[in-house]
């Protein structure tokens, strides 16, 4: 779930940021966690325009979060959605959309560690889902939550596992096989065959007959079978990017850009994104004119509610005095970022319970066995007396000291001073030991002592659930 959000920092500073969170359904999966790190970890790393940059990543009350750049736009697949009783997009525009997508993309495959070494980092999930375009015109790729980084061995994916949407993956993906740059240079060809014609090259009834299309070697069909008057100069760049065979595609994703810049004239050629933001603004003026008035009424109510609790120094990003206040989706709810570093799991909180549980029990089972042990005997009398008294609201019996269960009775230690034998011309009766039943009342304990003389007396308590 991906929430708008408000970075304050020190002089009235403020920033909208948006939030990815972890639905609440998967934060007990382990692996679906772990891509959700990946993806702060590997996507941090890239800095373009063209790929959305991630800022932060913290835990709130065991839920992990995601901040990144707010982006004022729409994903493709809506664009193409809108578009569509119009006659679709433009070729033009679709052709700028993609090489902004390339662009992006080639920066990912670029991605070099600290020693300048490739990662070999692969989408894996290159979908219109997954390309935000700007109201400003500019592509954003998203979500490298499937992200690979083949040559650090990171995000290694188990034998007849698949990850990332079906229909989007290449032959070599669907296989199985050993992957590079290339499978998301196919899955690029997909979306701009599908932006220039409106329809699926490879989609079927089932997943199953899509992946039997994909991975056959059976070309794709020809664009200009869908559209008749389709550029040739275009359809040999989609067919090219959908080659079966990895070798006969692009080498890059960098490669397929030039050749989408270079397939249309001079006087048909979108150089600039303005005249993709123009073409935005026509399909969704009125949708963001609501989505901006909804934002600052979801600001003005944050304002007016005032912080709920004090901003915090968050050690992966130095940032100081900042909030993370969620807005746009019901009441403000002020959070604070707080470390969590890549590829290490979170504590659950109801982990630490039974911990705590499991700890209290064998701290009260400690105290038990020290107090019967300092339980004088019966044959020292007028020595000093210590009663174990089980409080409870209702009479509860009385359970065996070994007990460490968490439901056990609060146990109160109650130290009772008597005078010596020496002062009372009559000795001190000797306790006689009693157990009580396991069901029904406790056995009264005998008292101990002269009635009348005891001192105020001292009582600490050891709690089992602490």
């Amino acid at each position: 779930m991906v929430w708008a959000a408000r970075v304050k920092g020190t002089r009235g500073f403020q920033k909208i940021v948006a939030v990815k969170t972890m639905l609440s359904m998967l934060t007990e999966d382990e692996q679906f966690e772990q891509m959700f790190l990946d993806e702060a970890s590997l996507a941090s790393q890239i800095r373009h325009p063209n790929v959305v940059e991630i800022s932060d990543l913290g835990e709130q009350d065991g839920v992990l979060y995601l901040a990144m750049e707010w982006i004022d736009g729409v994903p493709l697949n809506l664009l193409m959605k809108a578009a569509k009783p119009a006659g679709g997009v433009p070729l033009p525009i679709a052709a700028r959309i993609v090489m902004n997508a390339c662009a992006g993309l080639h920066a990912a495959h670029e991605l070099r560690d600290a020693s300048g070494h490739l990662i070999g980092l692969v989408h894996r999930d290159v979908s219109p889902q997954n390309i935000l375009v700007t109201y400003d015109g500019v592509s954003k790729v998203v979500d490298f939550g499937v992200a690979k980084a083949t040559a650090m061995g990171g995000g290694a994916t188990v034998a007849g596992q698949l990850k990332g949407k079906v229909s989007y993956m290449a032959p070599e993906q669907v296989r199985g096989e050993a992957i590079d740059r290339r499978v998301d240079v196919f899955a690029m060809g997909i979306v701009l065959y599908a932006l220039t014609t409106g329809k699926h090259p490879f989609r079927r009834e089932s997943e199953a007959a899509t992946m039997y299309t994909i991975a056959s070697h059976e070309p794709v069909v020809s664009p200009r079978k869908v559209v008749p008057d389709y550029p040739l100069s275009l359809e040999a760049i989609v067919l090219k990017a959908l080659a079966k065979n990895a070798a006969d595609r692009y080498a890059s994703a960098s490669e397929m850009q030039r050749a989408l810049y270079q397939c249309f004239p001079v006087a048909e050629r979108v150089n600039t994104d303005e005249d993709v933001g123009v073409f935005m603004c026509k399909l969704f003026g009125k949708k963001r004119d609501e989505s901006r008035a909804a934002l600052a009424e979801a600001l003005a109510l944050a304002d007016k509610q005032g912080p709920r609790t004090p901003a915090l120094i968050n050690p992966l990003t130095q940032s100081q005095n900042s909030t993370l206040s969620e807005v746009g989706l019901g009441p403000s709810v002020n959070t604070h970022t707080t470390l969590a570093l890549p590829n290490a799991r979170a504590r659950k909180p109801h982990r630490q319970r039974y911990l705590l549980l499991a700890v209290g029990g064998v701290l009260l089972a400690a105290v038990a066995a020290l107090v019967a042990a300092l339980r004088p005997s019966e044959s020292q009398a007028g020595s000093a007396a210590r009663v174990v008294r089980a409080s409870s609201s209702s009479a509860a019996p009385t359970l065996p000291a070994q007990s460490a269960e968490p439901s056990a009775p609060k146990v109160e230690l109650q130290a009772l001073p008597i005078e010596s034998a020496a002062s009372d011309p009559k000795p001190a009766p000797t306790p006689t030991p009693s157990r009580a039943p396991i069901l029904g009342k406790p056995a009264p304990v005998p008292a101990t002592g002269t009635p009348g003389k005891l001192s105020k007396p001292h009582k600490w308590r050891q709690d089992p659930g602490f």
